[in-house]
């Protein structure tokens, strides 16, 4: 029975922190950064199946802020992969009790 209840607050845990890394996911740009001509950079990404360019321009500092929310996201993405393993491994947990 104690089992069971650590079971369960580690399953609500987790669906919360998957709700909290979705959202995180949504505020953050997506795709990845490209340098055309040395100079000129670009946020190359998909939506509705097409690819598409945003031009961000030459602006290091933006450049640099760019790349550190996308290297978040990819950090976020990771983190998420693994919370949504452990959420297949806490719904076996709880089918076998």
């Amino acid at each position: 029975m104690l089992i069971n209840t650590i079971i369960k607050k580690e399953a609500d845990r987790n669906e919360f922190m998957i709700q909290q890394y979705e959202a995180l996911l949504a505020e953050l740009p997506k795709g990845s950064l490209v340098c055309r001509k040395g100079k000129y950079y670009y946020l190359k990404y998909r939506e509705e199946g097409k690819i598409c360019d945003k031009y961000i321009g030459t602006n290091k500092e933006l450049v640099a802020d760019i790349r550190s929310k996308l290297e978040l996201r990819h950090h976020y993405m990771e983190m998420l992969s693994s919370l949504k393993q452990e959420q297949k491994m806490i719904r076996r947990m709880l089918e076998e009790i």
